[in-house]
């Protein structure tokens, strides 16, 4: 009984050992990551001009194409300062064809008769004209203006996808350049994936992924697009040029997490993508970049 005692404790032992030296394989060489978020693009629809919101075309959570319209801006005091514009440009280019009037005049009489009109008032009617002309100029653009911010009144979408965190509704005053609402871009969905460094040699850009989220269990496919190339850490001192480094225990060093960005093969059938959520992520690395097995690598590391 002692013999199988000693025998089944040998066994005990060899198991926990095996076991701990597979997780410990999985845990710190092999590419894959609990640590994944879905992202996309969060696009801040502003107005360009300010003004009292006429018409609100969509709600909150809905689904919007590019182009489509998403609200007005009160039109009255643009309309008003195109007319101007327009009013202003026509008297500008009346008082150009006067001026180049008297100016043809003002030449015509000095070649006939050079004693009749003196040099400094055809130099004069000259620029005059000129003045007159770049009045004009001046006038075209600030109706060109006029007409390109009453076009601003109506907003469009910029991008496909679900309007979010909308906080205005008809009545309110909207400021140009403050975000009335957002639109996740429904084309920019990807993976932000947070790899130990340590795992970084094994990735390479176009390696195939498998992507399985949280909300479903679903597994989608992916492929890894790009690894970051810097992150922040608590010694740097960019604005000073300079790093000031803090003293630590080697024996304490923990790995960084470097983002790795998966691009996605297809969305999932069981639920929607969404900016934020949980994900898993294991890189399928081709047969030329395989790890040796772990008894090898120990044998290679005896030796």
């Amino acid at each position: 009984m002692i013999v199988v005692r000693l025998i089944m404790t040998a066994l005990i032992v060899i198991a926990a050992v095996t076991g701990a030296i597979v997780v410990w394989d999985n845990v710190f060489s092999d590419p894959w990551t609990r640590d994944a978020h879905v992202r996309a693009d969060i696009v801040e629809v502003a107005p360009q001009v300010s003004g009292p919101i006429t018409d609100l075309t969509v709600a909150n959570n809905t689904h919007v194409k590019e182009g489509d319209p998403l609200f007005t801006i009160e039109r009255t005091d643009y309309q008003l300062a195109l007319d101007e514009a327009q009013a202003s440009l026509e008297q500008a280019e009346a008082q150009l064809a006067l001026k180049r009037q008297s100016s043809e005049r003002y030449t015509a009489l000095k070649q006939r008769n050079s004693s009749a009109v003196s040099d400094n008032d055809v130099v004069t009617a000259e620029l005059e004209t000129k003045a007159a002309a770049a009045a004009v100029k001046s006038a075209r653009v600030a109706l060109s203006r006029a007409k390109t911010n009453l076009d601003r009144t109506s907003v469009f979408a910029p991008a496909s996808g679900q309007i979010t965190n909308l906080n205005a509704d008809t009545g309110d005053f909207a400021s140009a350049g403050k975000a009335v609402l957002a639109i996740v871009d429904e084309n920019s969905f990807r993976i932000d994936a947070f790899f130990m460094e340590t795992k970084l040699p094994f990735i390479r850009q176009g390696d195939a992924a498998r992507i399985k989220l949280m909300a479903s269990g679903e597994t989608i496919t992916g492929t890894v697009r790009g690894i970051s190339t810097g992150i922040a850490y608590d010694q740097d001192d960019s604005s000073a040029l300079l790093q000031n480094p803090t003293p630590s225990f080697q024996w304490i060093r923990l790995a960084q997490r470097i983002p790795v960005e998966i691009a996605i093969g297809e969305k999932p059938t069981q639920t929607p993508l969404i900016n934020g959520a949980t994900a898993s992520v294991i890189v399928e690395l081709p047969d030329d970049r395989q790890q040796a097995p772990w008894w090898q690598r120990i044998v290679s590391a005896l030796r």
